[in-house]
């Protein structure tokens, strides 16, 4: 496959990596300087900007099976996919950080209406809202994710003393029906689990399951129905995003933004929010406001270092969950390592959805759980053979979470026999992605792993 990449910033680099090794990928970039980020990828690197006809010919967009656009300019990103579509691309998508690009080139938007088509939009910081309003939901979660049209529901939580699953191993530990251990995370590692593993304080527990049996793991983890406080810190589109999908729960949201003309609008926008004007790190304000009675705090600006002043600020208040956004993947592991347990960034969604769209083989890359494992959807072939869970030979590092059969979902254990046209929803480290990919291409052939 041909795959022409406009900007080589960070995405850029990132899509560039996840498909050098099997695909032609050519970056198409303006900044010279960047071409020593691809020094080690197997891709060719132009000098120039997607807005350019010429450019964009040079680089060979007629004969781009897929054509993405991922600069930081959504003007550059959607000219250059419009006129790769003119030069013969046969799939676009660009990145957006704008409402506005979104509806304009929707299915039947007036784009489309004028012959005017770019196949897929990506705007990465709506994805990245999205997840941490699922977040703030439910409480003492670290991380929540849904699959299979919301039917079935991950969540990730760090165990304390006195919490449930604590010393015991898992397969004498009573767990809800329909919910599984798929991971826990200590240290740095991540251990896909067995029945002899044993949980313990401080370790980060990931849980699947249908989304009714999810709910008694939120209370077993928090009971008391209350209403909660958000704090969040940054207004811009993020910040937006999050307090407008919160403010018809039952909670009290306080946004804190420095912009003061913005200040103005989101008051407007958000009349259920309290909209202060001034900077998130200054803690004389943090004080007055009383922001230590919060129950959350999301630290949402555009500058990696307020956010984390911020989220350092708030864990010192002794607020119980701290949201942080990170707009640099590199930074994520500084945002751990001084304790902040939800360090998010928009770019690792936004590559996997990539991935999905090119539509490369037969898995989709759903969610990574701390870029530390991956969820995987995998469509069980008609050639392979079926057989129990236990008697599939999957690779060592992964686990089966959930099993989607037609409109049921089935949380198996080895027990568990998996059918022709079953989804399974595999969990499994980075590094072992490509024992999964052929494991499955055994089974395809008729051949035991």
């Amino acid at each position: 496959m041909n795959v022409l990449i406009v900007g080589g910033g960070e995405i850029g680099s990132q899509i560039a990596s996840a498909l050098h090794h099997s695909h032609n990928v050519t970056i198409l970039e303006i900044d010279e300087d960047r071409e020593k980020a691809f020094e080690s990828l197997d891709v060719q690197f132009i000098r120039g900007t997607g807005s350019d006809p010429d450019d964009l010919k040079q680089a060979g967009a007629e004969r781009a099976d897929a054509f993405i656009g991922s600069t930081s300019n959504d003007d550059v990103n959607v000219l250059a996919c419009l006129a790769a579509k003119g030069l013969g691309a046969k799939e676009t998508m660009a990145f957006v950080t704008r409402q506005h690009y979104v509806d304009a080139f929707a299915t039947r938007g007036p784009m489309g209406s004028v012959g005017l088509i770019i196949d897929r939009i990506v705007w990465p910081q709506r994805t990245l809202a999205n997840q941490i309003a699922d977040i703030v939901r439910v409480p003492r979660a670290l991380d929540s994710a849904h699959f299979a049209g919301g039917r079935i529901k991950m969540l990730e939580y760090r165990l304390e003393e006195d919490d449930p699953f604590v010393g015991m191993p898992l397969s004498v530990a009573t767990s809800p029906q329909s919910v599984l251990v798929v991971g826990s995370i200590r240290g740095e590692s991540f251990i896909v689990p067995s029945g002899d593993t044993v949980l313990r304080a401080g370790d980060k527990v990931v849980y699947m399951g249908t989304t009714e049996s999810m709910r008694q793991i939120e209370n077993r983890f928090a009971p008391r129905k209350r209403s909660s406080t958000v704090a969040i810190v940054g207004g811009g589109n993020v910040g937006f995003m999050v307090a407008d999908q919160l403010q018809d729960s039952r909670m009290h949201i306080t946004i804190i933004e420095e912009d003061e003309e913005r200040c103005q609008g989101l008051a407007q926008w958000l009349p259920k929010a309290l909209v202060l004007h001034g900077d998130g790190t200054d803690l004389e304000l943090l004080e007055q406001e009383r922001i230590e009675d919060a129950d959350v705090v999301v630290a949402v600006t555009d500058d990696d270092g307020k956010n984390l002043l911020v989220s350092m600020l708030a864990k010192q208040l002794g607020i119980p969950k701290v949201i942080t956004r990170v707009n640099r993947s590199r930074n994520r592991r500084l945002f751990e390592r001084v304790g902040i347990e939800a360090p998010l960034t928009p770019r690792t969604a936004a590559v996997q959805e990539v991935l999905n769209w090119l539509n490369l083989d037969e898995v989709d890359h759903l969610a990574t759980i701390e870029n530390r494992a991956e969820v995987m959807e995998i469509s069980y072939p008609y050639q392979c053979n079926v057989g129990k869970v236990r008697n599939l030979g999957a690779p060592a590092n992964s686990l089966i979470g959930a099993i989607l059969r037609k409109d049921r979902v089935i949380i198996p254990d080895g027990d568990t026999t998996i059918q022709h046209g079953d989804h399974l929803f595999i969990v499994t480290t980075p590094d072992n992605v490509t024992a999964v990919h052929g494991w499955l291409a055994q089974k395809r052939q008729g051949v035991e792993a």
